[in-house]
This record gives C-alpha cells, sequence and structure tokens, in this order.
C-alpha cells in the first residue's frame, strides 16, 4: 500500500512538472509585445509567436500578423484580410495621416500598415498611400 502511494505521489509530481514547462505563445511574448497585443488585439488568442534575426513576429489566430522590430516597435501590422483597428490606427499613426484616412471615410477598410523610418504605407481594400515622415505627405504610388 505503501509503494502504491509513493508511486503515485511520484506520478502525480511528473505530471505537475509537465504541465509547468508547457509554454503558450502568450507566455513566451516580451512584455512590450504583449502590451500591444493586449491593447491593439485583446480579443484574438496568439496563435504563435516567432524570434527572427530581425525581430519578432506575432500571428494572432484567424487574424492580424504583427512584426516587431529588435527594439519591440511595430513594422508590419497585417490584418490578413480583415480591417485593423481604429485605436491602432488613431494611435499609431502620425495625426496628419489618421486625419486624412478618416477624411476619405477610410479608417475602416485599413487591412494593412508597414513603416520604415522614411516612410509609412497604408494599403486599403484595392488602393494604397504612402505617408513621408519626413516632409509629411501623403502621395499615392504609380499602380
Amino acid at each position: 500500500m505503501k509503494r502504491n502511494t509513493l508511486t503515485l505521489i511520484a506520478l502525480f509530481a511528473i505530471i505537475l512538472m509537465m504541465g509547468a514547462c508547457n509554454s503558450t505563445a502568450w507566455d513566451e511574448l516580451p512584455s512590450p509585445i504583449a502590451s500591444f497585443v493586449d491593447e491593439y488585439f485583446p480579443f484574438g488568442e496568439v496563435e504563435s509567436y516567432t524570434d527572427t534575426t530581425n525581430g519578432s513576429v506575432v500571428q494572432i489566430k484567424k487574424g492580424a500578423t504583427l512584426t516587431f522590430n529588435k527594439d519591440y516597435d511595430w513594422i508590419d501590422v497585417n490584418g490578413n484580410g480583415i480591417p485593423l483597428p481604429q485605436n491602432f490606427l488613431y494611435d499609431k499613426l502620425p495625426p496628419v495621416l489618421y486625419d486624412y484616412i478618416e477624411s476619405i471615410e477610410h479608417v475602416g477598410d485599413v487591412y494593412r500598415v508597414t513603416r520604415t523610418t522614411d516612410l509609412i504605407t497604408v494599403k486599403f481594400h484595392d488602393s494604397e498611400i504612402t505617408y513621408d515622415v519626413d516632409t509629411q505627405t501623403i502621395t499615392y504610388p504609380a499602380a
């Protein structure tokens, strides 16, 4: 009886340790990325998190793909066919760019935003605009 009890306790301990070692993609997120996901995609489940040589990629289940640089700044937010959250656009785009998108009534039609140090590209359903960070000018790239 004593031997069965010890075996049962050891088995239970092993099961607990295995469960503790099993981490989800959410648990792997660095704090700045977790805050970003929590604020702009609070209802999405993190499907995967990948660390790359240039930064990180987060895939939201049945939703956006988020790409961050080494400093955890977003560089690409792709809705993968789903419009991006308005609060993301309002908070993360320069006011001139956001106001322009709002003036053409396309706030609910933004599917992807990418940025470099010089440019921000906003992709709509059937067109895109480019914002020059230095000159604060908005252009429609040639087709």
